[in-house]
């Protein structure tokens, strides 16, 4: 299950998919065609974490998207999930995480990012059942780089009036769709 559609979840679908996966994804701003395109099955959220053996979280944290997966979240999801965070920390109820490894309702979990950093005391890092590792993505030159170069070429984009392809928030609309809705 991938919850988050933008470019890292879409991503990481491609690779699941390599795997023979079958997948299940929510996000809200992702179109039938385009999951269909990319060889998935959109789902409600609930369905999603009650039906996946693994859950991978994508999505930036908003005021909609803080605390998403929590106590009530976990109790339906499959007994023995699989969790991985690597999106922002506060996506998931660190707590409700740390307890449902600890009572096996989740076999493990994989985090990145905490809503605090560094993590000090974090009841993540006491559990044997999650992996945790920093959240270093972008914190090299090189990434600093291209993060630079990928934001000038979206500005380009837009100035010459085509349309963004990392916005966030924003819903999946192709061209031609759009082209239709001009007034």
């Amino acid at each position: 299950g991938i919850v988050g559609l933008g470019r890292v979840g879409a991503e990481v679908a491609s690779r699941m998919k390599s795997f023979g996966m079958q997948i299940l994804a929510y996000d809200p701003f992702v179109t039938e065609e385009k999951a269909q395109h990319m060889g998935l099955t959109l789902a409600p959220l609930e369905t999603v974490l009650r039906e996946a053996d693994f859950i991978t979280v994508h999505t930036p944290l908003t005021n909609e998207t803080r605390n998403l997966i929590d106590e009530d979240e976990f109790k339906i999801m499959k007994d023995g999930v699989r969790i991985v965070n690597c999106a922002r920390g506060g996506i998931i109820n660190e707590a409700a995480l740390a307890r449902a490894v600890a009572e096996g309702k989740v076999a493990g979990a994989a985090v990145d990012v905490f809503t605090k950093e560094p993590p000090t005391g974090n009841p993540l890092l006491e559990q044997n059942g999650i992996i945790a590792t920093p959240h270093l993505g972008a914190s090299t030159a090189e990434a600093q780089i291209n993060v630079a170069l990928a934001v000038a070429d979206q500005i380009l984009a837009i100035a010459r009036g085509g349309l963004p392809t990392n916005a966030i928030n924003m819903p999946a609309i192709s061209p031609e769709a759009l082209a239709v809705m001009e007034p």
